[in-house]
């Protein structure tokens, strides 16, 4: 594994790792948005407290799956340090 190896997969775990959530706040978000826009209701609240719920649901269904994309790259990466570090 190479240097640019590395960074390649540190940013595709960062992806898998942030990509669900934040595509998730994005959906909630704009719905809230136009719920809040065709009702006319102009509280901050209910945004923050769908994006939390939402946030709660997601970890709780869909963490393992999240996080194996990063336990596969520590993985390699423990493993090729000494390919690293020797060249």
């Amino acid at each position: 594994m190479t240097s640019h190896e590395v960074s390649l997969g540190a940013w595709l775990a960062f992806a898998e790792l942030a990509g669900p959530v934040l595509i998730m706040m994005l959906v909630i978000g704009l719905a809230a948005g136009i719920l809040q826009t065709a009702t006319q209701i102009r509280e901050a609240s209910i945004p923050f407290v769908l994006k939390m719920a939402g946030l709660a649901v997601l970890t709780s269904t869909a963490g393992p799956l999240i996080m194996r994309g990063v336990e596969t790259f520590t993985t390699r990466l423990f493993s090729a340090i000494p390919g690293l570090l020797h060249g």
